[in-house]
């Protein structure tokens, strides 16, 4: 979400991105659009990465959809929209038969919540223009770790990072962030990196990638959990019939 100087007003208020968070059914998106192997996602870190423990989250882990959409409708009444006050944002992706299926679905979701979403479609250099120049309200992005460590996601979002194109800037997140990279054991820092996230929203999480492989019934001794996808041949072997 663009909650920089150029970002619609609205999404300069937390609860209205907590709400929007919120609304977004992600077992709908994964089972119904994706159907890859996909894990809904409540958090930005992937849940893969080495050693990374996210925090509990509240509306994640102790709400049902039913309730998170209440819960949503309750902080946009506090922020002001309802029925007689509809929030009117533009969702911009890249071109995708799957990115315009999970677009439409969230402008269907958070209809229930007074919001009306246009929806932008451009091919990916106009897209990251865009995005990089804050001509946006939503825009659709992801991220692929460069390596087996929270910190790979979490940089993103700081205020000195040059993907952080929703212009999030927190002193906390980035002080955080920073003591990390001379931390004797930095996962307690990410748990909290991870908890302020939840608590400003600057991103809807909605999935996590996953890697779909046809393997041979004869073919064993693949590393299925090795995030970085580094297969060795020494490991496999077929076995006999």
């Amino acid at each position: 979400m663009n909650v920089g100087e150029k970002g619609p007003e609205a999404l300069k208020d937390a609860r209205v991105r907590k709400a929007l968070a919120y609304t977004i059914d992600r077992d709908i998106i994964v089972d119904r659009i994706l159907q890859g192997g996909q894990k809904p996602s409540y958090n930005w870190t992937h849940w893969a990465i080495a050693d990374f423990e996210r925090p509990e989250l509240d509306w994640a882990d102790n709400m049902d959809q039913a309730q998170r959409v209440e819960k949503a409708k309750e902080l946009m009444a506090e922020a002001g929209y309802g029925p007689d006050k509809p929030l009117d944002l533009t969702l911009q992706y890249n071109t995708s038969e799957d990115h315009k299926k999970i677009a439409i679905a969230a402008s269907q979701m958070l209809k229930q919540i007074n919001v009306n979403v246009t929806l932008d479609n451009y091919e990916w250099k106009i897209h990251t223009d865009r995005m990089q120049n804050q001509d946006y309200d939503m825009a659709r992005y992801a991220w692929c770790g460069d390596y087996n460590e929270a910190s790979t996601y979490l940089d993103l979002l700081t205020s000195y990072s040059g993907h952080n194109n929703g212009e999030f800037y927190n002193d906390a997140y980035d002080k955080l962030m920073k003591d990390s990279k001379t931390a004797e054991d930095p996962q307690p820092l990410y748990k909290e990196a991870e908890s302020i996230l939840a608590e400003e929203m600057p991103i809807i999480p909605i999935y996590h990638y996953a890697n779909v492989d046809m393997i041979a019934e004869d073919i064993e001794g693949l590393p299925e959990n090795n995030v970085n996808n580094t297969w060795y041949g020494k490991d496999l072997y077929r076995t006999a019939e």
